[in-house]
């Protein structure tokens, strides 16, 4: 699901070939802004969706299985959403850190956003 990925990677190619740049201190106060996102709203919400995927107490009724089915693929597409929004606040961070010339800060941001899609892809 594309939630902001383009846009992320759009910016983080821009920060990379020179033609977004800031000054470092901005940009570090820019990044912080979505790391600050990914660790207290997203961060949170990805443990709670996982957790509504394993529903019980629907009863034996086949309606009531198809429904507990549901509802747990809905929790299933969330947590998908949300990693995706993750992974791309994580790699805007990274991207603002190489406009502002912040190279070995940027590449562990940028690590950190790659490590956010394959514990998405791991589940």
């Amino acid at each position: 699901m594309e939630v902001g990925q383009s846009a992320a990677n759009a910016l983080y190619q821009q920060a990379v070939g020179g033609t977004f740049r800031m000054e470092a201190d901005a940009a570090r106060r820019c990044a912080e802004v979505y790391t600050r996102f990914v660790e207290t709203t997203l961060s949170p919400q990805v443990g709670r969706s996982e957790r509504l995927q394993q529903l019980e107490g629907f009863g034996g009724f086949e309606s009531a299985q198809q429904l507990q089915s549901g509802f747990s693929g809905k929790a299933v597409k969330m947590t998908e959403a949300l990693n995706g929004m993750k992974e791309a606040a994580l790699k805007m961070a990274a991207a603002y850190l190489r406009a502002g010339q912040l190279v070995e800060e940027a590449d562990v941001m940028f690590a950190r956003s790659i490590n956010a899609i394959a514990s998405e892809v791991q589940q």
